[in-house]
C-alpha cells in the first residue's frame, strides 16, 4: 500500500510539472499585421464622408487610430472623379464635389504609405422607394401636468401604439431595407439655458410581420428584405411604446433603400450586438465589401413621412 501510495503521488506531481510547463501568456502568441479599414455609406445629393483607420488584433490593447496619410480615388463608372489626401480634423476624409447620383455605380481605391495592399470597393447609389403612406394607430395613453425648465406647462405620459406603413418596392429586383422611427427633442443646455439642440430621438420598435428579419423582438431599427412581397405594395405594422412621449409629438418614420452589401454589413453587427449578450452564441463575423482590407463601401436612399397623433 505505501508503495502505491508513493506512485500515484509521483504521478500527480509529474502532471503538475506538464501543466506548468505548458502554460502560456496571452502575450506570448503574435499579434496578427495590421490592415486598411475604410468605412464609406454614400446617398445621392449627400457628400462623400470617408473614414480610414487600421485593424487591430483582438489580443491588441492598443486604442484605435485613424490613418492621416491615406490617398482615396473615387471614380464614377470606371471613370476617375475626385482623390482625397486632406483628412479633416475629426479624422474623416470629406468632398462636396462630384456628389453620389442615383444608379451610378462608384468605386474606390483607398493606399497608404504604411500598408502594403491598396483597399477596392465598389458599389451603386440606389433610388429612392418613397413611402406611401403612414397611419397610427394608438392602442393605450396616459397623461399629465408636467412644468418644463422655464415654467411652461406641457402635457406628457406614455404612448403605446403602432405605425401602419405602406410603400412601393420597386419590380424585377432584390430590395433590401432598414426602417426606423425617431421625434425631434428640444434638450437644453445647463450651462446657458437659452440654448436649445434639436436632437434626433430613436424608438424602440418592434413588428411581428414575417419579412422581419431582427433575432430580436425590439430594436430601434428593423432590417427587411423584399422576398415576400417583391415588385408589391406592402404594408408593414410596426409597434411601438414612447415613455416620453408629449401631447401632438410628431414622430418620423425612416425607410432606407440598402444595397446588398450594406443591408448585410447592417445585418451583421445586429447579429454582433445580440450575440454580445449571450455566452453560449456562435461567433459572428462582421461583413466585408473591402477587398485587400475590412470596412464597408455602399449605397443607400432614405425617405422620411411624419406623422402625429
Amino acid at each position: 500500500m505505501i508503495i502505491r501510495h508513493r506512485i500515484i503521488v509521483s504521478c500527480l506531481l509529474v502532471f503538475s510539472f506538464v501543466a506548468c510547463e505548458t502554460t502560456e501568456k496571452i502575450d506570448d502568441f503574435p499579434l496578427r499585421p495590421s490592415q486598411l479599414v475604410v468605412n464609406c455609406f454614400f446617398s445621392e445629393g449627400n457628400i462623400w464622408e470617408f473614414q480610414v483607420s487600421k485593424s487591430l488584433s483582438v489580443l491588441d490593447n492598443a486604442d484605435l487610430k485613424y490613418i492621416d496619410n491615406a490617398t482615396i480615388k473615387l471614380f464614377r463608372d470606371d471613370l476617375l472623379i475626385e482623390t482625397l489626401v486632406d483628412q479633416d480634423p475629426d479624422g474623416w476624409y470629406r468632398t462636396s464635389s462630384n456628389l453620389p447620383e442615383a444608379d451610378h455605380k462608384y468605386s474606390i481605391e483607398v493606399s497608404s504609405p504604411d500598408f502594403e495592399k491598396v483597399l477596392l470597393s465598389e458599389d451603386i447609389a440606389p433610388q429612392e422607394v418613397p413611402i406611401s403612406d403612414v397611419s397610427i394607430i394608438i392602442k393605450d395613453s396616459s397623461f399629465q401636468k408636467w412644468i418644463d425648465y422655464e415654467g411652461r406647462e406641457y402635457y406628457g405620459g406614455n404612448v403605446e401604439g403602432s405605425f401602419n406603413i405602406l410603400f412601393s418596392d420597386p419590380a424585377n429586383i432584390e430590395n433590401y431595407y432598414s426602417l426606423s422611427v425617431f421625434y425631434l427633442d428640444s434638450v437644453y443646455d445647463y450651462e446657458d439655458p437659452s440654448e436649445i439642440q434639436i436632437q434626433k430621438r430613436l424608438l424602440y420598435i418592434s413588428s411581428d410581420d414575417s419579412a422581419i428579419e431582427n433575432d430580436e423582438d425590439s430594436y430601434n431599427q428593423l432590417l427587411l428584405r423584399d422576398v415576400l412581397f417583391n415588385g408589391q405594395d406592402y404594408q408593414l405594422k410596426v409597434d411601438f411604446n414612447d415613455w416620453n412621449s408629449r401631447k401632438g409629438r410628431e414622430y418620423y418614420v425612416e425607410l432606407t433603400s440598402l444595397q446588398r452589401a450594406g443591408y448585410f454589413y447592417k445585418k451583421s453587427i445586429d447579429d454582433y450586438s445580440s450575440a454580445a449578450n449571450d455566452p453560449f452564441a456562435e461567433p459572428v463575423q462582421i461583413f466585408c465589401n473591402i477587398k485587400n482590407g475590412y470596412g464597408i463601401f455602399s449605397g443607400f436612399f432614405t425617405t422620411v413621412f411624419g406623422v402625429s397623433f
